[in-house]
């Protein structure tokens, strides 16, 4: 038997989940028709249809898959907050390093202002004892 080469298909899961989301809205559409119809034409089997539960899992159904949207668009507000919060925490972090450098700086330009001034005092000292001395 001869070696047959490995046939691979590549299907993206982008691709398939809008397929199965067309192919069961489409579905989801036709039995509401056909149901629709059928109530038209024989609006006896309303009250088994409500009385079966078949409406209450339609609506969980529905439900459901609204609460699956809500709840993704949730999750990408809090993961946009987290990241927000994450470059504030960044941005507040490097305000308070300068804010630390500045006040380093401060002090060291305090710092040498008083040897200066001491200086001076100590000039003004010995100029006016020179001239006390006189």
């Amino acid at each position: 038997m001869p070696d047959l080469p490995e046939v691979t298909t590549s299907i993206q899961g982008r691709n398939v989940r809008w397929v199965l989301t067309a192919a069961g809205s489409g579905a989801g559409i036709v039995l509401g028709l056909a149901g629709i119809k059928v109530l038209v034409t024989r609006p006896e089997f309303l009250p088994q249809l409500v009385s079966g539960g078949g409406l209450w899992f339609a609506a969980l159904a529905i439900g459901m898959v609204m609460f699956r949207s809500e709840m993704r668009n949730f999750n990408s507000m809090q993961e946009r907050h987290v990241v927000a919060q994450e470059r504030l925490a960044e941005n507040v972090g490097a305000l308070v390093s300068k804010d630390d450098q500045r006040a380093r700086e401060q002090d060291l330009l305090l710092n040498h202002l008083a040897r200066q001034s001491d200086k001076i005092l100590e000039e003004l000292q010995t100029q006016r004892s020179a001239r006390g001395g006189d």
